[in-house]
C-alpha cells in the first residue's frame, strides 16, 4: 500500500524540514466512506438554482458543497510529532502531539469512531477506515513522541485540565466519567 503523496503534504513536510527531502508518515489511513453525499446533493440544488435562475438555490448549493468540501476529511497522516488531517484543498490542519490528552476508540452504531480529546478541552471525532489499526498506530507514535510515558491520556488530561482556567474549558460539565460518544 503505497502512500499518495499530495502538494498539502510536501507542504507540511517543508515546513518541519526546510532543508530536507520530505518524510513519508509512518502510518496513514482515509476516511470511512469515499463518497461524499452531501456535496453531490449541494451540486444538484446549486444545477436547479441555475436552471430555475433561482439565485437563492444557488448560492445555497454552493455554500454547502464549499462547506462540505472543507470540512470533510480526505486523508489522516501520522507524523512522529503530529497528526495531520488534510481536508479539500487548501485546507490542512496540523496537530502537534503535545496538543492531543486524551485517545479513545468508540463503538458506535454507524461504526467505529476513533475520539481525541485536545490539552484545552476540545474533543475531535475521527471516522477512519480501519478505526482499530488507526488508534494502535497513533498510540504508538504518541508512545514513542512522549518515550513510552504514553498511556492513551491518562493523567495526561487532568495535569491540562488543572493547568488552564475554569473559562477555556470547553465543553465540560464534569470532570468525572465522560462517557458521551461526542
Amino acid at each position: 500500500m503505497g502512500f499518495p503523496v499530495s502538494g498539502c503534504v510536501l507542504k507540511y513536510c517543508a515546513m518541519q524540514n526546510p532543508q530536507q527531502a520530505p518524510e513519508p508518515p509512518l502510518y496513514w489511513d482515509t476516511p470511512g466512506t469515499k463518497f461524499n453525499f452531501t456535496i453531490v446533493f449541494a451540486l444538484v440544488v446549486t444545477l436547479i438554482g441555475f436552471m430555475q435562475v433561482n439565485p437563492f438555490l444557488f448560492i445555497l448549493g454552493v455554500g454547502v458543497a464549499t462547506y462540505s468540501w472543507l470540512t470533510n476529511a480526505k486523508q489522516y497522516l501520522v507524523y512522529p510529532d503530529a497528526l495531520v488531517i488534510v481536508y479539500g484543498r487548501p485546507r490542512v490542519k496540523t496537530y502537534p502531539f503535545d496538543t492531543i490528552a486524551h485517545l479513545e476508540l468508540l463503538s458506535l452504531p454507524m461504526g467505529d469512531r476513533l475520539r481525541l480529546r485536545m490539552t484545552d478541552g476540545r474533543r475531535m471525532m475521527l471516522k477512519t477506515r480501519d478505526a482499530e489499526n488507526f488508534r494502535i498506530q497513533l498510540d504508538a507514535a504518541l508512545d514513542a513522541f512522549y518515550g513510552g510515558d504514553w498511556k492513551s491520556g491518562q493523567g495526561q488530561e487532568e495535569e491540562a485540565r488543572q493547568q488552564r482556567p475554569a473559562e477555556n474549558q470547553l465543553g465540560e460539565s464534569s470532570g468525572e466519567n465522560d462517557d458521551v460518544p461526542y
